[in-house]
């Protein structure tokens, strides 16, 4: 909006207000009523998600790693690696 005229063309485009639409919600999604509100069970209830959270079955965690055999086996022969026991403590 560089030239004058412009800004009366925006307060002009600016004063339209077009209706609400009407849109169709399912009953589902419909808020409730707050008049009935009291027979209906809370499932949004904080006191019902802690419930449920403790009910649920935990899995079971994988502790056993089979670290102690791999450190028993050691590298093979084969692999380029010294046998058990013959030469010296630290890699290089």
């Amino acid at each position: 909006m560089h030239r004058s005229r412009d800004a009366d063309l925006f307060e002009d485009f600016c004063k339209d207000k077009l209706p609400d639409d009407e849109i169709y919600v399912p009953p589902v999604h419909q808020p409730i009523n707050p008049e009935d509100e009291d027979d209906v069970v809370p499932d949004q209830h904080a006191a019902f998600g802690i419930q449920r959270a403790t009910q649920k079955s935990k899995e079971p965690a994988w502790k056993d790693l089979g670290l102690s055999e791999l450190m028993n086996k050691g590298p093979s022969i084969g692999t380029g690696g010294k046998p058990k026991g013959s030469g010296s403590a630290l890699p290089r």
